[in-house]
C-alpha cells in the first residue's frame, strides 16, 4: 500500500530544468582557510602531550596499518613534528603502539618526560596543561609521513573531576585561518631542511 505522502508527491508535475545560472568568477585573495580545530574533530588524526607522555590517537595510528613503530622529527625553527614510519630495527624507532602481529594494535602512552620537557621548553607551553594537535598526511621524495604544527593547538585544562576546558592559541581570535595564498604551502615539507631526529622516548 502507497502512503498518503508518497502519493501526494508522485502526482506532482516534473521540475523544468533551471535556465544555466551565470557563474560568479571568484578571486580567493583575502580569504581565509578556516582552521579544522575550530569544529568538532573527535575522529580526526591527532597527537596529545602531556609534561611527561605523548599519544597519537586511534585515527591516527590507523593512517599507517598495522604499523607499530615510528621515528618522530622535530623542526625547531618551523615548529612540526612529523611521524616517519618505521622497521622496529631501524635506528632511533619508538614503538606507539601495543599489539601487532595476530594482536590487534591499540596506541599507547609513550612515556618522555626528557622529550617532553624539551619540547614544553622550545614552544613555551605550560606544563599544568595538556597540548592537542591535528595531523595532515604530508609528502616527501615519494615517502609518506604525517605533519602536525605545534603551534597549531588546543590547550585542555582540568577544571574540576572529569571537567576540563579547552583554549586555543590567543591570536587565532582575530581570524579564521591561514590566508589561502599560503595554506597549501605551508604543508610543503623538506627533510632536509632543518629537522632532527627525536632521542628515544
Amino acid at each position: 500500500m502507497v502512503s498518503e505522502e508518497f502519493a501526494v508527491f508522485s502526482n506532482l508535475e516534473p521540475l523544468e530544468p533551471r535556465a544555466e545560472e551565470e557563474e560568479e568568477i571568484v578571486d580567493l585573495a583575502g580569504y581565509q582557510v578556516t582552521k579544522a580545530e575550530l569544529f568538532a574533530h573527535s575522529r580526526d588524526a591527532a597527537v596529545t602531550v602531556w609534561s611527561d607522555r605523548i599519544k597519537f590517537n586511534m585515527a591516527c595510528l590507523r593512517r599507517f596499518p598495522g604499523v607499530t613503530h615510528i621515528q618522530l622529527l622535530i623542526h625547531p625553527e618551523q615548529r612540526r613534528l612529523i611521524i616517519r614510519p618505521c622497521d622496529k630495527d631501524a635506528p632511533d624507532s619508538l614503538r606507539w603502539a601495543s599489539g601487532g602481529g595476530e594482536k590487534e594494535i591499540k596506541n599507547r602512552d609513550m612515556i618522555c618526560r626528557i622529550f617532553a620537557a624539551k619540547l614544553f621548553d622550545l614552544m613555551k607551553w605550560d606544563r599544568r596543561y595538556r597540548y592537542k594537535m591535528l595531523g595532515k598526511p604530508a609528502v616527501s621524495d615519494g615517502e609518506v609521513l604525517f605533519l602536525f604544527k605545534l603551534t597549531d593547538f588546543e590547550l585542555f585544562v582540568t577544571t574540576g573531576p572529569r571537567k576540563t576546558r579547552s583554549f586555543f592559541p590567543e591570536d587565532w581570535r582575530e581570524c579564521f585561518g591561514m590566508p589561502v595564498e599560503r595554506h597549501d604551502e605551508s604543508y610543503k615539507i623538506d627533510l632536509a631542511d632543518g629537522y632532527v631526529m627525536s632521542e628515544r622516548i
